[in-house]
């Protein structure tokens, strides 16, 4: 068996740490999304009013869409109708809520992207 110098194990752990911390958990629909859509979206997405057909309060909802498709597409946010329309501040109107925030956006975009299905 070939020892390691102590140096170079330690190096090797601290790589290992640091890919795990680079790697976090996705974020969680319940936990990290709605809130920001219930915030923002769903007084215009939800139970009382569609705008658009669209219904924000589950993922099954936003993948059947609304008027213009699917709300998202699993595993590409560039592709997703969502991040397109909060980048470009199209949604939500300024009328209705404030503005989502760039780390809001970015929370989407991994949330999106962390879904199984990209193409």
């Amino acid at each position: 068996m070939r020892a390691f110098p102590p140096l170079l194990f330690s190096g090797l752990l601290l790589l290992g740490s640091l890919a795990e911390a680079a790697d976090p958990a996705p974020p969680d629909f319940k936990k990290d999304v709605l809130p920001v859509f219930e915030e923002k979206c769903i007084r215009c997405h939800g139970a009382k009013r569609k705008g658009g057909k669209l219904d924000m309060r589950t993922l099954e909802a936003m993948l059947e869409g609304g008027d213009t498709g699917p709300a998202l597409k699993p595993g590409n946010a560039k592709k997703s109708l969502l991040i397109e329309l909060i980048h470009y501040k199209e949604m939500p109107p300024k009328k209705d809520a404030s503005y989502v925030t760039p780390a809001e956006l970015e929370m989407l975009r991994l949330w999106i992207n962390s879904m199984p299905g990209k193409a």
